[in-house]
């Protein structure tokens, strides 16, 4: 399976609560570049896009979705909010490990980063630090929680 790891675009510094924040201006025009770039590099879009509830983050999986796949079906799932607890988006992926190709998380740091260092050396220090708008591609090679693994192909 491929698996894209995004962590949403830069929020507004503003909202009522954190989980309504939205993206700002520049959030929107790196979050569309980078789906644009994504299309243009002729990677092979995801099936399914699974985004954090938050407003950012949805927001985010959205411009991915019109740009770059829009075939793909997107999901709001809880285990994509800000923490650690890394085995909760291991299971959405291992959930979609039967069918899915290729699938598309979207959430926050510091679940993104760590997420995305884990899967690489099986350790939750930071190796890859997930900036805002960034995406990184695996080909998971383990399915197992909380010992998933894959090789990085891009970021």
């Amino acid at each position: 399976m491929i698996l894209y790891l995004v962590r949403h675009g830069d929020p507004e510094t503003e909202g009522r609560t954190d989980e309504e924040r939205v993206l700002s201006k520049k959030g929107i025009a790196v979050t569309r570049a980078m789906a644009h770039l994504l299309k243009h590099a002729r990677f092979d879009p995801p099936e399914i896009i699974v985004t954090s509830p938050f407003v950012r983050a949805k927001q985010t999986a959205r411009i991915l979705l019109e740009a770059f796949a829009p075939e793909a079906r997107l999901e709001v799932r809880d285990g994509l909010r800000p923490s650690f607890e890394i085995e909760r988006p291991m299971s959405i992926i291992a959930s979609k490990s039967e069918g899915c190709n290729s699938l598309m998380l979207v959430g926050h740091n510091p679940l993104i980063s760590v997420l995305a260092s884990v899967l690489v050396s099986g350790s939750d220090s930071p190796a890859i630090e997930m900036t805002k708008s960034a995406v990184a591609i695996y080909e998971l090679t383990r399915f197992d929680v909380p010992g998933m693994r894959g090789m990085l192909r891009a970021y």
